[in-house]
């Protein structure tokens, strides 16, 4: 096991959690409370990274949690391969997408089929969108009350 990966066995399932991905599933813990489940997905390439589960109603929202090792305005726009946006689109309609940076500031936007509009680039032999920070929402406040809105 090397030092960028956490693997926990939870009897049967084996899940593999980024250290980045561990701090920020158990800070919305942490604030979200019991009422909640929040589960990794196990796959390493899978399209999304959580999913959350209101215990009480059963209604489900997806997370997509990219970490940035940079200030949150050191670019204009942020990236995000277009091929996910095509798996949101036919397997994950809830989700929202998150971006955490070094300074803990958090932006985020929950997915629309209007992304799938955006002019698309080609970035290391991938399809991809830019996406300007102006059109992100921001705080981690903000996203909670976002999750808990689309769970209510």
């Amino acid at each position: 096991m090397d030092n960028f990966v956490s693997v926990k066995n939870t009897s049967k399932n084996i899940e593999v959690i980024l250290p980045s991905e561990e701090i920020f599933k158990r800070k919305l813990l942490d604030v979200l409370g019991d009422e909640y489940l929040i589960i990794k997905s196990q796959y390493k390439y899978c399209s999304i990274d959580f999913c959350i589960i209101n215990k009480w109603n059963l209604k489900i929202l997806h997370l997509e949690h990219k970490q940035r090792n940079c200030h949150k305005n050191r670019y204009p726009s942020t990236i995000i391969n277009y091929s996910k946006l095509m798996s949101y689109k036919r397997n994950y309609n809830n989700t929202i997408l998150i971006w955490s940076y070094e300074t803990d500031a958090v932006k985020y936007l929950v997915y629309s089929e209007d992304l799938l509009k955006y002019e698309t680039s080609y970035c290391k032999n991938q399809d991809v969108i830019f996406i300007k920070n102006e059109t992100l929402l921001d705080g981690f406040d903000s996203l909670i009350a976002t999750i808990q809105l689309k769970l209510k």
